[in-house]
């Protein structure tokens, strides 16, 4: 209501000031000419769509990982990574999300993997709670299909921290086909590292580490991962990111694993 007592106030003020002077001058913010001279040429343009516009994201990333590591098990070796993701501001702090990602191996004899999943999160002060659904599909067997739900919840730290702001998150995964659950706990940091250089915000170093614990064997493990990607904005719609990964898993029945490996990406979004 008081956005529209505004705009009837600009749009008489406009009037009046038409009526006195034949137009407006320099001198005069009045913009009822550029708000009446405005076209409609695609549905876009009209305001209904536009304030749906606004609220709507969607980004679509093409990756490449030297391996492809879930858990701290390797699963596939060198791999294509396509990902699409959408997201709706629904307001007062509610959005909904959606996407597609898939693991898709350079050998073409090892299995494809395509993961769908969906949520909605709420952000409350510097609290984020996201409860979300994730199904792991595989194109060699439906047998192989599981599907997971997961709650989040992530603190940001950006208010009391600034430029240094460490994010911590804490995660449960429950496996309903399976039986499995796992428990997580992170942190994620995004260094402005061009800004501090330059006084440009265009490139960053993204930082990630997750300690976890699971029971997707017969007596559970632990596994720790960690990431650092250097991101690069080419302008408002694109940005490529390069960076290593390191994973450790103990399994008590079976053994140790670590690995090392890279990946790279392209994202385009809006």
């Amino acid at each position: 209501m008081k956005k529209s007592i505004t705009t009837i106030t600009s749009i008489i003020a406009c009037a009046v000031a038409s009526y006195a002077a034949a137009d407006c001058n320099a001198s005069t913010n009045c913009s009822c000419a550029s708000k009446a001279d405005k076209q409609i040429n695609t549905l876009a343009d009209e305001d209904v769509c536009a304030n749906l516009l606004e609220r709507f994201s969607v980004s679509v990333t093409v990756g490449f990982e030297s391996e492809y590591v879930f858990r701290a098990k390797k699963y596939a070796g060198a791999s294509i990574n396509p990902e699409i993701d959408a997201a709706y501001d629904l307001g007062q702090g509610f959005s909904v999300y959606a996407g597609v990602w898939g693991n898709m191996p350079v050998k073409s004899s090892t299995t494809n993997e395509m993961d769908v999943y969906t949520g909605v999160t709420y952000d409350i002060a510097n609290f984020t709670f996201d409860l979300g659904y994730i199904g792991y599909l595989y194109s060699d067997s439906a047998e192989q299909n599981t599907h997971e739900i997961k709650f989040a919840l992530t603190y940001d730290t950006v208010d009391f921290l600034g430029d240094f702001n460490v994010s911590p998150t804490a995660a449960f995964f429950y496996d309903f086909t399976t039986g499995y659950y796992t428990v997580e706990a992170g942190a994620s940091y995004s260094a402005p590292v061009t800004k501090w250089i330059a006084d440009r915000d265009w490139g960053k170093i993204n930082l990630a580490a997750v300690y976890g614990w699971t029971t997707s064997s017969s007596n559970g493990y632990t596994y720790v991962a960690l990431s650092a990607d250097a991101v690069v904005a080419i302008n408002d719609y694109c940005s490529v990111s390069v960076g290593a990964r390191y994973a450790y898993g103990h399994d008590t029945l079976v053994d140790r694993s670590d690995h090392v490996w890279y990946g790279t990406s392209l994202t385009v979004g809006f």
